[in-house]
């Protein structure tokens, strides 16, 4: 749920995998997670992600992530 934007409450329609052209509709349905909640989760899923990118591409880190170690 926490990945998936349309519970927000906003939806890309027409989008394909080569084209950058969609149109968001916005308030259809009722959101069930907050727009900040849903940004706030995406930005701790990216640092807790073991993939960087940089010049030559995306490479894994020597660390994982381990909820066991504490933060």
């Amino acid at each position: 749920m926490l990945s998936n934007k349309k519970y927000t409450g906003d939806v890309e329609l027409l989008k394909s995998g080569k084209s950058e052209i969609y149109y968001l509709a916005s308030g259809n349905n009722p959101a069930i997670i907050s727009k900040e909640v849903f940004e706030a989760v995406q930005m701790e899923k990216k640092r807790r992600s073991n993939v960087t990118k940089n010049e030559n591409g995306s490479q894994r880190k020597s660390a994982k992530y381990s909820s066991k170690r504490g933060i």
